[in-house]
């Protein structure tokens, strides 16, 4: 009994000395019938050489006499405790994870990562990361983490975590125990961030200043040099380096996310919200395509609109917060949308303005092919509220015959292997009069639509056909029509290309067409 007393004694020693100043708090045990405190400390604590402590701290008369039902306060670093790991539950882009050593590890849901791992993500990558208890940490794009402590106590279920975030932003969920106080923690360069069960956001996009969110519950921050302030939720502060945490403020609202569309036939979508006046920039990330798509794509941009380049058709998910002059962000909005911009349209060969013709017979050329179908529909509605014919084209040159005189308006789409026609191009008008009827002319002329963009662009290029790279003509305009008269003739990969506000950049079309 005295050889386990004494090794108890050292590493009890040993134990307090690790935990001195590092936490404090209490796990309250609640007394069972038949429980004693060595029978306690042989199930809970870590060593036998607690005992006299516990019987002393909690004023006990007899360690082998407990009244069930009464509580016993057990300190924090006395529990029971082992080293712990952690898993990826979910990533997407460019994630490396090296080990203590700096041996590169891989990237899974298989491997175990335990305390030395250093994770980092790339452009558009995230990454999330489960505990043992059950809170989660959420990396963003070009962010650096550390897990520098991993421990997990059976008895409690909880666990102390310590995170060293060197650059970026992460998101944490930390997951309240009700019989200890989990200790989850998040180092900065210039701020310590300290929970117990909560929601929260630390970013360090600079090694001297350090903002945190709290979204639920409470945190403590803490300056590298001293000085701590509590963080209610729905407030946050930021830490310089060398300086005590600013006084919390109330963090931006929700951005409005409602006139958003909910369809896109361009690609680029046109991704618009209501501004934030109190807001100098927005976070802003895409997942999809699908419901559990990954994460495509983030962003800061300093206006309410984002225009992000997409890979196919799908649904998709905004997700935007606005970030203050101080560096705040606030609660997130998103919103589901689903873009449908493939096949993109053909292009035309029709007249820049309302076509007159004698008769009932429509005269069209398009790029439709047996391999490439277009799909021609007709209207007396210029909104297509009725359909009147629709037919399926394989060929360039087609003689079409209206139902009858008088106005009409056609379009036509590509159509994809499935048979589905893709975005329809812009509404063509036709007035069918009698033979002998005199008739305006009109300009013929290669069109494409327009794209709801400010200060769009129109880049028309054609390329030979033999080699698909020698440019033979090239003219940029701020309408989406080019005059035959203008054009050279014979056959040509054309190439059409957007550019608008903020960047904005399609191509919109890439086909062969043939100039008579």
């Amino acid at each position: 009994m005295r050889i386990i007393l004494l090794s108890g004694l050292i590493a009890l020693c040993m134990q307090a000395h690790a935990a001195s100043g590092i936490d404090s708090a209490y796990w309250e045990y609640q007394v069972k019938p038949g429980d004693s405190l060595w029978s306690l400390a042989d199930q809970h604590l870590a060593s036998p050489a607690y005992v006299p402590r516990l019987q002393k701290l909690n004023h006990i008369a007899d360690p082998y006499r407990l009244t069930p039902g009464s509580r016993v306060r057990v300190p924090y670093p006395w529990v029971k405790q082992q080293p712990s790991s952690a898993r990826i539950e979910e990533y997407s882009g460019d994630v490396t994870a090296q080990d203590s050593k700096n041996q590169p590890l891989p990237i899974n849901k298989e491997t175990r990562y335990p305390k030395g791992v250093k994770f980092q993500t790339g452009n558009d990558a995230m990454l999330k990361l489960r505990f043992e208890d059950g809170s989660t940490l959420q990396m963003g794009a070009n962010s650096s983490a550390q897990l520098q402590t991993e421990i997990y106590y059976p008895s409690t279920g909880s666990a102390k975590t310590e995170i060293r975030l060197e650059k970026g932003n992460a998101g944490s969920s930390v997951i309240p125990n009700i019989l200890m106080p989990g200790r989850y923690q998040i180092r900065t360069p210039s701020a310590v961030t300290t929970v117990r069960g909560t929601e929260f956001r630390v970013s360090a996009e600079s090694t001297d200043s350090t903002a945190t969110e709290v979204l639920r519950g409470k945190v403590n921050v803490g300056g590298q040099q001293g000085g701590k302030v509590d963080v209610q939720a729905g407030f946050g502060t930021t830490t310089q380096q060398g300086a005590k945490p600013t006084t919390p403020e109330a963090l931006p609202a929700a951005p409005d996310l409602s006139p958003l569309p909910a369809q896109s036939s361009f690609n680029p979508p046109l991704l618009q919200w209501t501004a934030d006046q109190q807001a100098v920039s927005y976070r802003v990330k895409i997942n999809g395509p699908g419901a559990a798509g990954q994460q495509l794509s983030e962003r800061t941009v300093n206006g309410p609109q984002f225009y992000p380049a997409l890979p196919a058709n799908g649904q998709y998910q905004l997700a935007a917060r606005a970030r203050n002059a101080h560096g705040l962000e606030g609660y997130d909005s998103s919103k589901t949308f689903e873009l449908k911009a493939y096949p993109t349209p053909p292009l035309l060969l029709a007249s820049a303005g309302p076509q007159e013709i004698r008769g009932q017979t429509l005269s069209l050329n398009t790029t439709a092919s047996p391999e490439h179908p277009v799909q021609w529909q007709l209207s007396r509605q210029p909104d297509f509220s009725q359909i009147s014919q629709s037919l399926l084209l394989t060929t360039t040159q087609s003689k079409l015959s209206l139902p009858d005189s008088g106005q009409w308006y056609w379009r036509v789409a590509h159509v994809d292997a499935r048979g589905q026609p893709g975005p329809y191009s812009e509404t063509q008008s036709v007035l069918a009069k009698s033979l002998f009827s005199s008739l305006n002319q009109t300009v013929p002329a290669l069109l494409a639509r327009h794209y709801p963009v400010k200060n769009a662009r129109y880049t028309l290029t054609l390329l030979a056909q033999a080699d698909r790279q020698t440019v033979i003509y090239r003219n940029t305009t701020n309408q989406p029509t080019w005059p035959l008269s203008q054009l050279p003739k014979g056959q040509f990969l054309a190439r059409l290309e957007i550019h608008g506000e903020a960047d904005y950049h399609a191509i919109e079309a890439n086909e062969i067409i043939q100039i008579h």
